[in-house]
């Protein structure tokens, strides 16, 4: 965009619009660790069972004990950029967090995760622009993760995996 004659001639625009960019990136990041965590969760072959409302009627409630675990995920945050009449640029950053879990119990109702409790937390996390680290790894102190922690209703959706019934989906004749 630099070499753009129009824009790359804004010199004092270029201050504004990377704090622009730094604003519209946290808002994109601005995530519940304990989401993003329960999103990874909610994928685990263990809990599909659990969505099944064939096997789990509406209302029971179900605890699972997760042991020690990793867990890993890239979010793929994409910013468009557009700058006076220059085509829109797209910026595609990946922001890679890996966290290591000491262990959870995780509540399941009407298959959703709706809260639980942990027991060790530690995490890290890199953003990156085209595979370039923007910084050097982040990594959170080992900390006890004190209390439960409830998400809002419904809660983290657990998908069904191909072949499980759905509500209303077949029926007899």
């Amino acid at each position: 965009m630099c070499d753009d004659e129009q824009i790359g001639g804004m010199k004092l625009a270029w201050d504004f619009i990377g704090g622009e960019l730094m604003n519209a990136l946290k808002s994109v990041l601005d995530r519940d660790l304990l989401e993003v965590l329960a999103g990874a969760w909610a994928k685990a072959a263990p809990l599909a069972e659990l969505a099944d409302p064939a096997k789990h009627p509406p209302g029971e409630r179900s605890v699972v004990a997760l042991g020690e675990h990793d867990v890993s995920r890239e979010l793929n945050p994409v910013i468009a950029v557009t700058i006076g009449s220059c085509p829109c640029v797209e910026l595609n950053f990946t922001f890679a967090l890996a966290a290591h879990v000491g262990g959870v119990r995780l509540s399941i109702v009407d298959g959703h995760i709706v809260g639980g409790d942990l027991g060790e937390l530690w995490a890290s996390a890199q953003l990156s622009y085209e595979g370039v680290p923007l910084h050097p790894e982040q990594e959170l102190t080992r900390i006890a993760v004190p209390g439960e922690f409830i998400f809002a209703a419904p809660g983290i959706k657990i998908p069904l995996l191909s072949g499980q019934a759905v509500e209303g989906a077949a029926g007899g004749g």
